[in-house]
């Protein structure tokens, strides 16, 4: 209250208050990092090993299981999963929520550090990295040359630099094309003639380019400095580069091998559209904004065109559009209900003045907001607009109560001032208990720090600024504005005209009902049961997919498979997008291992969701053999991929591979049979062959080698080995010592190899080893020690929610072998763990409500009444998600959870209200008055906030699946709600009052 009264009497300082708050919040929106999400950080530690030559198996038991043992007694640990592939190991460490993620790195980096010394000499050092949620890359780039010229050596040595030199780029990566370097080639009869190998001419030759420093000489006053060189930096010079052979004779390189300018054979092929290209991945820092770090990169690219008009380079995917497009639709949506409420308010005022003195509180309101944002360092994304938007509604509700009750305190009192001040005053409690109540129900969400805290944290704190800023401003800008604007209540225009009529029948209505409270309660009861019975109706998933319009598929080869092979098989993928009507374009990456991708960003006019061309391509690839395909959506929202998709995941894990490999055989042959399931994949997939050349020590000893020099050379056989690097013309080239291609292309050849040792005794390879064949599983997967295999089910849209529970009973019916289980799917354990969250933060917000009205009433029995809004206004909010389709995710749990704090707000204005009326009349005509008083209020309150939500709530605009569900259970609780407030409310206030029958009948004697 002397709030009020200090406004009323300074008001030039008040309004010096909003210029400074227009200043410093118009001034704040540049300063905001734009993102979809906001910034998420997983308690993950990945540890990887690399042991080069080693199998799954080797990997398994000689890495991963002394990786694994090192880390999971740490403190903090709540689970461990591994990955052991060839030549690799891969370990997770999943800790709690809330530990300090330094520290546990520090500790694990120790353990590993004592851990080493089990490994294997050949393994290398474990590396520990902190996962990153946004992995994907930020842009993807195309570039293409015209004419002839080494396109990826000329973009590594110019552009790649200036684009890793850009602040806040994390890493970049390049893939397709290939690079010249100097070859020299071998010619396998003359090294034996001279006595040579590979090694002795490797090292002639490394020794061939050097240049050291001498020190310095004299020469008349100067100090010179002298070095010592010898260059080698062209094809002609380096076949003169001369070599010793056994016999101590000196021959030159040409003699023994063939040097010329070579193109390196592709490790990676890349396309755009069926055309080879270069492609360049760009991912920027977890921190930094990705709208100005893709603007510095396409400032980036337009110099660099300008420069080398030869090379083209375009922007093939830049996740900054979607998100300046998704944010400018919730921005609309912003600006629309920022109108609309402006609008409901000059329907129901009828004066222009008084609606601009309530709508005054919604700029001033969001730009102190901007203002709080900016400080806390919050970013702007949907998530945070999305408040913003809820909170349009919201931010005039104890503006309309507070201008409201100045009209009704004009009728008594000719001086606007007076007015101001008594209306204020009559209704600063209620505003400011049912504030309160909206801004407790974020408090549990403060103290959590898993996914629901981090992505709801910045969304209850925006909406808890926003309400702060707004009881503050209705209890000075309106009783200020009011005082000096002198607004005039029009009664007679339309809508006064309706809300009178309308009140006229409530009051009809409200009397009977008061005396038919069994057959209220009874219908009200009915309603909670048919909506209790909608909610099993209701599909649950963790998180709702936003349609960004790309689609990933990822392949997987048989280890070995040739990079022609492969490039054959994705031909077939290139043919289905092209195929497509709604793929505007597609690029392929394929890579040296035994993967593959093509990527493809479908129309923005398309006839088909991303979901429907899934599930087409998922049916159209399901007889594809020679590769395993993962068809997902893609993009760069948390959501895309792994939180909502159309593919079920059945995990089962034991104690023993072999067994476990026949269950997942048996349960995938089952789920196969499912209606709605259009394939079946295993992460069991078939084994690959490998071969091991076992070497002789006693046998190599006795040709003058070590067993590890054998192994050197047999792998400066296959692949080859750098020599030196030389620079022609300004740019630098691989020296590149190999066999020629085809020589030693069988394992037959490799066998009658030729060994030289220093001595230039020569032996062949099978002399001194034998080849043996393994079969081995291309990756063992492993959850707290235990192997796991996943069967992944590709289903149809309308199976998708269904599939899990039919899935999971088809595989419980089977009699699966000893020791082996179903195990949980880690999206199904982080939404179980997630909604536990928010069911428990749901259930400590209704708790604190409670207390602030007890508080306020200073009686529990009026608290419980108003507390009542809450289960029945349920009904509403279960009916619109069930008409809609939309299912319950912590999205819309999260609405649940603002609607404890929201709904309550017009039951502590009704119960306050009664309680003041009930003072001089009998308490039924006060139930009737109370309601017929907070009608028009109740109604503007309500509509502002519905109406600001409704575009939200209708899924208007890019990306608003996300927070479309949030927005429906807001609408539905508050439509069910209000009713409530105005029929059920007065019913259960005369059902609990403490007065007697009899009492209430001699009251109603005296009316």
């Amino acid at each position: 209250m002397n709030l009020t009264k200090l406004a009323l009497k300074r008001p030039v300082s008040v309004i010096l208050i909003i210029l400074s708050l227009a200043v410093f919040g118009l001034g704040s929106i540049p300063g905001f990092k734009m993102q979809l999400t906001p910034d998420m950080d997983m308690p993950m530690l990945i540890v990887m090993t690399t042991y080069p030559g080693a199998d799954p198996e080797s990997v398994d038991e000689l890495v991963t299981k002394v990786v694994e043992d090192s880390g999971s007694t740490l403190s903090g640990i709540d689970s461990v999963t591994s990955q052991s592939s060839e030549n690799l190991s891969m370990v997770m460490f999943t800790y709690e929520y809330g530990v300090d993620i330094d520290e546990c790195y520090a500790d694990l980096r120790t353990a590993l550090d004592t851990a080493s010394l089990q490994l294997p000499e050949d393994a290398s050092s474990p590396v520990v990295i902190e996962l990153n949620m946004s992995q994907s890359a930020d842009m993807i780039l195309s570039a293409r040359a015209q004419g002839e010229q080494d396109l990826r050596k000329t973009l590594e040595d110019t552009f790649i630099p200036d684009l890793e030199s850009i602040t806040n780029v994390a890493q970049v990566d390049v893939s397709g094309g290939s690079q010249e370097y100097i070859r020299v080639l071998l010619k396998e009869d003359m090294l034996k003639q001279y006595g040579l190998n590979m090694a002795a001419v490797a090292n002639y030759l490394s020794a061939a380019d050097f240049t050291v420093p001498a020190g310095s000489v004299k020469q008349g006053s100067q100090d010179i400095s002298v070095s010592a060189a010898m260059e080698f930096n062209t094809v002609q010079k380096l076949e003169q580069v001369p070599i010793i052979t056994a016999a101590g004779s000196v021959v030159h390189l040409s003699d023994v091998a063939e040097v010329s300018m070579a193109q390196e054979k592709a490790d990676s092929i890349s396309k755009s559209d069926g055309m080879e290209n270069i492609s360049i991945s760009i991912q920027k820092k977890q921190s930094a904004s990705v709208v100005q770090v893709t603007q510095k990169i396409e400032k980036l690219i337009a110099e660099y065109s300008g420069k080398n008009p030869g090379i083209e380079i375009s922007v093939e995917y830049n996740s900054s559009d979607i998100i300046t497009s998704s944010l400018w639709s919730v921005g609309k949506t912003l600006i629309a209900g920022v109108l609309i409420s402006m609008a409901v308010l000059f329907i129901f005022f009828g004066d222009f003045k008084a609606s601009l003195i309530v709508g005054s509180s919604m700029p001033i309101s969001l730009l102190a907001t901007l203002i709080l944002m900016s400080m806390m360092g919050y970013s702007m994304n949907i998530v945070t607009m999305g408040s913003l938007v809820i909170a349009i509604g919201m931010i005039v509700d104890n503006s309309i109560v507070v201008i409201e009750s100045c009209f009704r305190a004009r009728d008594t009192h000719e001086d606007y001032k007076e007015a101001a001040l008594r209306g204020t005053k009559a209704v600063t409690m209620s505003i400011i208990a049912s504030t309160i109540t909206t801004i407790v129900v974020y408090l549990p969400l403060a103290t959590v720090d898993d996914l629901a805290g981090q992505m709801f944290g910045q969304l209850g704190f925006t909406i808890v600024f926003a309400m702060l800023a707004s009881l503050i401003s209705a209890m000075t800008l309106v009783p200020l504005f009011y005082s000096l604007f002198k607004p005039t209540e029009k009664k007679e225009i339309p809508a006064n005209r309706i809300v009178d009529k309308t009140t006229r029948v409530y009051r009809k209505i409200l009397r009977k009902v008061l005396h038919r409270k069994l057959v209220v309660v009874g219908v009200t009861l009915a309603l909670v049961a048919v909506a209790g019975l909608m909610l099993t109706q209701v599909n649950m998933e963790l998180m709702p997919a936003s349609d960004e319009g790309i689609v990933e598929v990822s392949a997987s080869f048989r280890p070995g498979t040739t990079l022609e092979d492969k490039e054959s098989a994705m031909e077939k993928l290139e043919a289905l997008a092209k195929a497509e009507p709604d793929v505007a374009s597609y690029s392929v990456s394929i890579e040296s291992g035994s993967s593959a991708s093509l990527r493809a960003y479908l129309k923005s006019d398309r006839e088909l969701s991303t979901a429907d061309v899934i599930e087409k391509w998922n049916r159209e690839t399901r007889d594809y053999t020679g590769m395993e395909l993962d068809i997902a959506s893609g993009g760069s929202s948390m959501g895309s991929g792994m939180m909502s998709s159309s593919t079920t995941e059945i995990d089962l894990q034991g104690a023993d591979m072999e067994i476990l490999k026949k269950a997942a055989r048996k349960a995938q042959e089952a789920m196969e049979q499912v209606d709605g399931v259009i394939k079946v994949t295993s992460s069991a997939q078939d084994t690959s062959t490998a071969a091991k050349l076992e070497i002789d020590p006693l046998m190599s000893m006795h040709y003058g080698m070590t067993p590890v020099q054998v192994a050197g050379s047999i792998r400066n056989i296959l692949s080859g080995t750098d020599v030196l690097t030389v620079t022609k013309d300004g740019t630098e080239y691989e020296v590149k010592l190999e066999y020629p291609e085809g020589l030693y292309d069988s394992m037959n050849s490799l066998m009658d190899a030729t060994l030289t040792n220093n001595q230039g005794i020569q032996v062949p390879v099978r002399e001194i080893a034998q080849v043996v064949y393994t079969d081995a599983p291309q990756t063992i997967m492993k959850v707290d020690g235990k192997y796991q295999i996943s069967l992944t089910a590709a289903t149809t849209q309308e199976a998708r929610f269904t599939a899990q529970k039919t899935l999971l009973q088809t595989v419980g019916a089977l009699t699966l072998p000893a020791g082996v289980e179903v195990a949980e799917d880690m999206v199904t354990e982080i939404m179980n763990e997630e909604f536990g969250v928010l069911y428990q933060s749901i259930l400590i917000a209704v708790f604190l409500v409670f207390l602030v009205m007890a508080m306020q009433f200073e009686s529990p029995r009026f608290s419980f009444m108003v507390m009542m809004c809450i289960p029945f206004s349920l009904v509403g909010s279960v009916f619109l998600l069930y008409i809609a389709g939309i299912t319950i995710s912590m999205v819309s749990l999260m609405g649940f959870l603002m609607l404890a704090g929201i709904v309550v707000n017009n039951g502590i204005l009704y119960v306050d209200t009664v309680n003041q009326l009930r003072q001089e009349i009998p308490l039924e005509d006060a139930l009737i008055d109370a309601g017929a008083i907070r009608l028009r209020p109740i109604l503007m309150t309500t509509l502002t906030t519905i109406l600001s939500m409704l575009p939200m709530g209708l899924g208007i605009g890019r990306n608003s699946e996300m927070m479309q569900g949030m927005a429906l259970v807001i609408i539905g609780g508050l439509v069910a709600s209000t009713l409530l407030t105005l029929l059920l409310m007065p019913t259960i206030y005369l059902i609990i009052d403490k007065k007697k029958p009899k009492r209430l009948q001699a009251e109603n004697k005296t009316q």
